[in-house]
């Protein structure tokens, strides 16, 4: 893996601590929007801020409260349909840029040697929509959403994967079959083409955060 592997709760102060000053995976999106964009210059003011020793500036949206209500029964639901274990509580550190990290919804243990993205999905029909584009685009970087896109691939640049999972899991209880109808994945392709874009924006977006810090 071409990273370092952090043991760390998520959402704790430390975790928070490891993300200030760092892109991470789940910020990707943001970094590759147009830089006139609000999106791109509320991250990047974000950036200058902790890169002035600014602490807790990334606001915390609903949607991601959504996730961590309902992803350790997401995560059990996984370990129990695909028979493996995983571990939740790390954070990557990129080898090659310290400023480029991500925490993954789940690693498999015991070799971390597969990782995955989950998302919990609160209507059935999202979840049957988003398995249904994965089901159709199996086997190409199209069963992951486009929304979801660069957080994807930015794992598989993080750590050298040739693949990630990308997870649906439905979190209602209305569904005949019970669990093993509630979560499906998809193996997503590594984008080297993509990724390269990514690298370069990346290293770009830091160098324009520490030039406005008055850092660089």
């Amino acid at each position: 893996m071409d990273c370092r592997i952090v043991t760390v709760e998520q959402g704790s102060d430390e975790w928070l601590d490891l993300r200030r000053n760092r892109i991470t995976c789940s910020r990707l999106a943001d970094v590759m929007a147009k830089p006139t964009t609000k999106r791109y210059q509320k991250y990047r003011h974000e950036k200058v801020l902790e890169l002035l020793g600014h602490k807790h500036v990334e606001e915390n949206p609903e949607w991601a409260q959504h996730g961590r209500e309902h992803e350790p029964r997401a995560i059990a639901g996984y370990e129990f349909k695909y028979d493996v274990d995983v571990e939740h509580n790390v954070f990557l550190i990129s080898e090659k840029f310290d400023w480029l990290a991500g925490s993954p919804d789940l690693l498999h243990l015991p070799n971390y040697d597969a990782g995955g993205e989950v998302k919990c999905r609160a209507l059935f029909k999202n979840y049957k929509k988003y398995r249904e584009i994965a089901e159709q685009h199996k086997g190409t970087t199209r069963a992951c959403p486009a929304e979801n896109r660069h957080q994807v691939q930015g794992h598989m640049m993080l750590t050298g994967f040739s693949y990630w999972w990308f997870i649906n899991y439905y979190i209602g209880d209305n569904l005949e079959g019970g669990l093993v109808q509630k979560i499906h994945r998809v193996a997503v392709p590594r984008d080297n083409k993509l990724i390269e874009q990514m690298e370069h924006r990346c290293q770009e977006f830091m160098l324009e955060c520490y030039e406005l810090a008055g850092l660089a």
